[in-house]
């Protein structure tokens, strides 16, 4: 670019007690720079019903529910339970970064990897956050396809093939995204609004049926009696990790929310009541439901992926077409708000970052997301658990070490500091060698690597049950070893 096509814009950050800077534009855009205190508005409330929004969706409910065939309800709870409880450690720590410097995930990594470098890891989580985009965009169709399958039972004779889809369900996938699409068109804060009414509803109507199911099964003691015969110490550490990965992307993405808050404290009590409390919740009332589910109908684990459905749940112990409807459009809602929530708002921040000049206002960024989220194609491998697993487990792997370099850097090195007009200004202290951190690339890429071998090599297939948390571990202690040696 040259110096003509560069203009200059003035931000002010006295209110972060940096004074006032001019920064040229070619690395900055209004949606990446730092938040007025004014715009700082969220409360742990707001956060909170974020969290009931999110969690409530059913690709975790699946997840949660192919955890008890597997390893039966105690013990896929425990899994669950050490999963989240760890994650919750890692959320609060690169949530600090929102709220103390208002700044998103893009603008906050430059710092660690450069102005140029952050780059690299923008791109992979919105690779990831677009993969869970899609795979959210299915479940909502299955769920819309379910539901007009109920109440109108030509709907399934739509059987012409359309881009690898029956017509019924090719029409109930893409409606399903124009509704993400107009939703996420609101912007933030009408988001803010939609979670608000998502939250609660899938929790109600859920844990009404898991009461129904208790006393069809005489309590809740038969359901939890339940045994598996896959259970062994290393099936249970990628169980561990899957269930990490899952929430990968929302590590990275957690600044994009946290930039919102009025205080730290807001993000701490959000953090608090959010994760543990409200997903262990909902974790037990999935597990609870799927256990029912073997325990009533014998159903064994090769048949799985079929009875972990909550519709399919729902109309299998109500056959009452209206109580699955209430629960199937309370499930739409809920999807919706964790597809724009925790997968889509991090793509759309991303393409700002990495295009501030051509992708320059919220709605363009947003509907050339949601046209690449498409590109995944779901329905061709949405039904292999298998392959689902090793893309969750790999995800989890790379961003945990992207997470691993952010912790280092900003908590360790620098002690929560950042040089906001830095950040976008080439050749100045995050500048680095032409724009990259090449020690940071170096931690991420090794932080990666080991799991992937484990992946390939079965005989170390220790290292990649351990992915995320092998990622994030051995990224943070090569950066600062590399960083360390730099200093000196």
């Amino acid at each position: 670019m040259s110096d003509q096509e560069i203009n200059h814009v003035n931000l002010d950050l006295t209110e972060y007690n940096q004074g006032r800077a001019v920064v040229p534009d070619n690395y900055y855009n209004p949606n990446i720079a730092p938040l007025s205190k004014n715009s700082k508005t969220w409360t742990w409330v707001n956060y909170t019903t974020i969290w009931a929004g999110m969690i409530h969706n059913v690709p975790a409910f699946m997840l949660a529910g192919l955890l008890t065939f597997e390893f039966g309800p105690l013990i896929a709870l425990t899994v669950i339970a050490i999963a989240y409880f760890t994650l919750l450690i890692a959320l609060y720590l690169n949530g600090h970064i929102g709220v103390k410097w208002g700044v998103p995930f893009p603008s906050s990594i430059r710092p660690m990897f450069g102005i140029r470098g952050a780059r690299i890891p923008v791109i992979m989580r919105a690779i990831s956050a677009l993969f869970w985009f899609s795979v959210e965009t299915y479940a909502g169709g299955l769920i819309l396809d379910a539901l007009i399958s109920i109440f109108y039972p030509l709907w399934s004779t739509f059987s012409v093939n359309l881009l690898g889809m029956p017509l019924h369900m090719a029409l109930s996938f893409f409606l399903f995204w124009l509704l993400n699409v107009l939703v996420l068109f609101k912007g933030m804060d009408e988001i803010k609004k939609f979670e608000l009414i998502a939250g609660p509803l899938v929790i109600i109507i859920l844990g009404g049926l898991m009461i129904h199911v208790a006393t069809l099964a005489n309590g809740l003691s038969p359901l939890f009696q339940i045994k598996a015969s896959n259970v062994s110490l290393p099936n249970i550490a990628l169980g561990i990790s899957t269930m990490a990965g899952f929430w990968a992307t929302l590590v990275l993405n957690i600044p994009d929310f946290t930039r919102f808050s009025r205080s730290q404290k807001d993000q701490l009590i959000r953090q608090a009541i959010g994760l543990p409390i409200l997903t262990l919740l909902f974790s037990f009332i999935a597990v609870g439901l799927t256990s029912a589910v073997i325990y009533i109908y014998n159903i064994p684990s090769s048949e799985a992926i079929n009875y972990v459905n909550p519709v399919n749940i729902m109309f299998l112990f109500t056959n009452n077409p209206y109580i699955t409807l209430v629960l199937g459009i309370s499930l739409v809602i809920a999807t919706i708000s964790v597809n724009v929530a925790a997968n889509i708002v991090s793509p759309v921040y991303d393409l700002i970052s990495l295009f501030p000049k051509r992708l320059n206002t919220w709605s363009k960024s947003a509907i050339v997301s949601a046209i690449l989220g498409l590109l995944y194609s779901p329905w061709l491998w949405y039904n292999n658990a298998s392959s689902i697993e090793n893309v969750i487990n790999l995800i989890g792997a790379g961003l945990g070490s992207v997470a691993g370099v952010m912790i280092a850097h900003y908590w360790i090195l620098e002690k929560t500091e950042i040089k906001l007009a830095e950040l976008f200004k080439p050749n100045g202290r995050y500048w680095y060698v032409s724009g990259y951190n090449i020690n940071a690339l170096i931690a991420m890429v090794i932080g990666f690597s080991v799991p992937v071998i484990g992946f390939l090599v079965p005989q170390l297939a220790l290292l990649y049950d351990y992915g995320w948390y092998l990622g994030l571990f051995l990224s943070l202690m090569i950066y600062l070893g590399l960083e360390k040696k730099r200093i000196t």
